[in-house]
């Protein structure tokens, strides 16, 4: 599985705008930790065993049910490798 991070803005978009876009992307697979928010830069996540291409249609397909003109980001999570902690403290 593969996660995603999506980040969405919609331009001259009043409050149902938004609220509309939150429905809209929960319907394409999104989470978003603020279901609330109604302005600005909303983040979602995604999680599934798509290309990101896949995950940029269902982003513009969501923002586009609000009629709005929109600007959106979308990143493929990369873990991060642990650093080695295996460290030992030797003593003389």
């Amino acid at each position: 599985m593969t996660n995603f991070t999506t980040r969405v803005e919609l331009h001259q978009a009043s409050a149902a705008d938004y609220r509309q876009l939150i429905l809209a992307m929960k319907k394409e697979s999104f989470v978003t930790g603020n279901d609330k928010q109604t302005s600005g830069i909303l983040t979602f996540k995604r999680r599934a065993n798509v290309e990101i291409k896949e995950v940029i249609d269902a982003v513009v397909r969501a923002a586009s049910t609000t009629g709005k003109k929109f600007s959106f980001t979308v990143m493929k999570d990369k873990p991060i490798d642990k650093p080695d902690t295996k460290h030992r403290l030797v003593l003389h």
